[in-house]
């Protein structure tokens, strides 16, 4: 026999026998393939009711999230819009103010609910929403200083100075 014949014949020999292993080994181990089946069919169906509830839980925490910031965008607004109505206020109680002390004021005003509202910060954010608050207050101070005094004012003094952070 010639040299390739040779090497025909083992690597056919080889392959039945592989072949015959391999047919053992199915026929030997062919309960716990039959399991591992069941397992896998179980677990991916297992896995699809998991991924299932998390897209339901996922779509949930979105809606949920839009309808707060919905809700958050109505409450800013309706802040902003009561800094115009005290912006108009001032102009109307002090009639003698400039509208560039006014603009300051409420541009003041606007610029701490800004920070008060998106800084990222915690902390920071509740110190700006305090200040916030002391201004307005300062502002309402002011504005009702006006009807006890009984005189006019040219300026709301306590609020400019407040701006300029010579009152906390």
């Amino acid at each position: 026999m010639s040299l390739p014949e040779n090497i025909g014949k083992f690597v056919s020999r080889l392959i039945n026998t592989v072949k015959s292993e391999s047919a053992d080994w199915q026929k030997a181990h062919q309960s716990d393939l039959g399991r591992l089946k069941e397992e896998k069919v179980l677990a991916e169906a297992e896995l699809k009711q998991r991924l299932e509830l998390m897209e339901i839980r996922f779509a949930q925490e979105c809606k949920r999230a839009r309808l707060e910031e919905e809700r958050q965008t109505e409450h800013f607004s309706e802040f902003l819009a009561s800094i115009d109505e005290m912006k108009a206020s001032m102009l109307e109680y002090y009639g003698s103010m400039p509208k560039p002390i006014a603009l300051m004021i409420h541009h003041q005003a606007a610029e701490l609910l800004r920070e008060a509202w998106h800084n990222p910060d915690a902390r920071e954010r509740l110190q700006k929403q305090t200040r916030f608050t002391s201004l307005m207050l300062t502002i309402t101070e002011d504005l009702s200083e006006l009807g006890r005094d009984g005189g006019p004012k040219a300026l709301p003094e306590k609020t400019i100075a407040f701006i300029q952070n010579k009152l906390e």
